[in-house]
């Protein structure tokens, strides 16, 4: 007996129905659960992409600070090391005559005006505050009071003079100043190598610091970068954070008051990326990294809403665009079920139709589209969506080698492969490939799904599988890396001036010299100073000093255009000229071209001494690397132009002088 009108005859109509019904809903909770897999697998990746730029930004703001703790020890070492200080120092101690206070004071001024120290202090093997850039030398008198170092500075004063080397006191506050500041200790010896005390350098942490911590171009809103550090069961923010709605000048907490806070999480030791709360109690992705010989660490952080919510708000869409759809083939079915035997095959026609436009819109609106591969007849039976993702017209078949002539040129032996090795495997799909439409030319990034398993009605392999058109997303993880790069750029251009800075200065500088030793060619290099640049900025506002700064370096790059070149800003009013394969005359030559260029501008100066223009002093010199070390060389190329322009200054300025020559006067001819 037939199975079939067993079943009709032992199930009544009803208990069939529910039957039905249960499958149907079986299968909706199904597809229900794979497709809130897929939503949580598409936010975790979302999630990771925020994680990964966190990681970017904060491995590469914690160099730069590494690298601009590291480059104001430089200075201080410079400092140390620099003859003519240590001279200055020395007649000063030994004859503190206003003539040579003032020489020393003058050192002090250009390192604040110069390198832009917030302050320049001398100071004494004990430790007592001798002399800084403004006031009259303090002598030490019987009974007077004087103003001596903090414990820290102390502390750092006896290990610089101890090693002969500089010292840093790490970000702190002090009742001597209304900022937390950093500190350098550089050390000076005398001509008998007895040491004479240490020029202490303050830097206003805040002010110096927060340019580094700025974010991404574009970034959230809600993106900040914080630098903290552990001090006991405390954690210290060094620079206070910019959200909130009233965060202190010196801001710390308890760590155990807050064991979610991801500042605390970092000071614990946890590094990497972190997930908890920031100080407003907020959830965050964070990633914590160390700054390089410090006891400081950089957390990068930003609100888990913010950087998730587009995501999911897109997700949520689709999910409910299907879910919609579901629902909607369900109760179609069901009502379907309802109708009389002899209207039900026309129902169910009319609710097929109804129910595949609407999948239609689902695969457009998630820009998905199904097909299916055989192997046998070698081609693609695709949804309207599935070609038009390929550029083809809507229910086309499209054949193996349609679809290998679409494929870009620089995949196709790799995706072929990948496809080859499934196909022989029989193993799930996922790959990502360019394809190159032949309806518009257009390039097109695609994201396929698929399994292969064996047709049963045809007795051949078969791949079933999504693809999905991922451009956008593409493109937008390629911006992040363009952002990044830009970023790493910026960090080797002077905003002000557009001109290299003082870092891309000591990049080239290694390369330069290693090429002239090659070549066995002379290498040059000069040292500029605007003349009497504090008393411009005084007369003109900070505004015209920009703008003084912007036409000089203008002036500077026009005149120095020779393959190789470099001209960078070395900080302040202060530049530098890297000249390749240029001898003692050459390097003089250039140097007075840059005086009368400069001069040329006729930029008013009416607070000069020298003319009632802009005009700068040049310092020159030249050498021949043959066997030297570069980092020797280097040192000594540096030496002798700071000394040169030292000479052109004290020589009356407005003049260009050439190292181990008597003065040249910069209004002279050429020879």
């Amino acid at each position: 007996m037939p199975i079939a009108p067993l079943f009709s005859r032992w199930l009544p109509r009803l208990w069939r129905r529910w039957l039905l019904a249960a499958i149907l809903l079986a299968l909706l909770l199904l597809v229900g659960a794979r497709v809130w897999q897929a939503y949580q697998q598409r936010v975790e990746t979302y999630r990771h992409q925020v994680e990964t730029a966190l990681r970017a930004v904060s491995q590469l703001q914690a160099a730069n600070i590494a690298d601009w703790r590291v480059r104001h020890l430089g200075d201080a070492a410079d400092l140390t090391n620099d003859p003519l200080l240590m001279d200055a120092v020395a007649h000063w101690a030994a004859a503190p005559t206003p003539e040579q206070t003032s020489i020393l004071q003058e050192r002090l001024r250009s390192l604040e005006e110069n390198l832009r120290y917030t302050a320049a202090f001398f100071v004494d093997t004990r430790g007592v505050v001798r002399l800084d850039s403004a006031s009259q030398a303090r002598a030490p008198e019987p009974g007077a009071p004087q103003r001596t170092l903090d414990p820290p500075e102390t502390q750092a004063l006896r290990r610089a003079l101890d090693s002969a080397q500089p010292v840093g006191v790490e970000l702190h506050r002090s009742a001597a100043f209304a900022f937390p500041f950093f500190g350098v200790l550089a050390p000076i010896y005398g001509p008998d190598n007895g040491p004479l005390g240490a020029i202490w350098l303050v830097l206003h942490a805040q002010a110096r610091l927060a340019p580094l911590l700025e974010t991404l171009p574009n970034s959230n809103r809600s993106a900040e970068s914080l630098l903290v550090r552990r001090e006991g069961p405390w954690v210290q923010y060094l620079i206070p954070p910019r959200l909130g709605d009233a965060a202190p000048q010196d801001m710390r907490q308890i760590m155990d008051d807050a064991p979610l806070d991801v500042a605390v999480q970092a000071a614990h030791g946890e590094r990497g990326i972190l997930h908890g709360v920031d100080y407003r109690g907020r959830p965050v992705l964070a990633f914590a990294s160390t700054v390089r010989d410090t006891p400081w660490i950089l957390v990068a952080k930003v609100d888990q809403d913010e950087a998730l919510a587009q995501a999911q708000r897109n997700e949520w869409m689709g999910m409910a665009l299907l879910a919609s759809l579901l629902l909607l083939l369900g109760g179609s079915a069901f009502a379907g079920w309802q109708w009389q035997a002899r209207r039900r095959e026309q129902a169910l026609r009319n609710e097929l139709q109804y129910s595949l436009h609407w999948l239609d819109s689902a695969q457009k609106a998630a820009r998905v589209g199904y097909f299916a591969y055989y192997a046998r007849s070698e081609e693609f039976f695709m949804s309207s969506m599935a070609s038009a993702i390929f550029g083809l017209p809507p229910q086309e078949r499209m054949t193996l080698r349609q679809w290998v002539a679409m494929l870009h040129p620089e995949n196709r032996a790799e995706v072929m492969q990948v496809h080859r090795q499934a196909l022989q495997q029989c193993s799930p799909l996922h790959t990502q490939y360019r394809i190159v439409r032949t309806c518009d030319q257009q390039e097109r990034w695609v994201q396929v799904w698929g399994e292969y398993a064996m047709d049963p009605q045809q007795n051949t392999l078969r791949m079933t599988g999504t693809v999905q058109d991922i451009t956008e997303r593409r493109q937008s993880e390629e911006q992040l890396d363009r952002y990044r790069h830009t970023l790493e750029e910026q960090v080797r251009l002077d905003p002000l001036t557009q001109l290299a800075n003082r870092r891309a200065l000591d990049e080239a500088l290694p390369l330069a010299w290693a090429q002239a030793q090659q070549r066995r060619r002379p290498l040059a290099l000069l040292m500029i100073d605007i003349d009497h640049f504090k008393a411009y900025n005084d007369h003109y506002g900070h505004v015209g000093g920009d703008h003084c700064l912007q036409q000089v370096a203008a002036a500077l790059a026009t005149a120095t255009q020779r393959q190789g070149e470099l001209v960078a800003r070395y900080g302040g009013e202060e530049f530098a000229v890297l000249l390749p394969d240029a001898d003692s005359a050459q390097a003089r030559v250039t140097a007075q071209r840059l005086c009368a260029t400069v001069r040329a501008l006729a930029l008013e100066h009416l607070t000069s001494p020298v003319r009632h223009c802009v005009t700068i002093s040049v310092g020159a010199t030249c050498l021949y690397p043959e066997n030297s070390a570069p980092a020797q060389g280097i040192a000594l190329l540096f030496e002798q132009a700071d000394a040169a322009l030292y000479q052109a200054k004290n020589t009356g300025r407005d003049r260009a002088v050439l190292w181990a020559e008597q003065p040249q006067d910069a209004t002279a001819p050429g020879p």
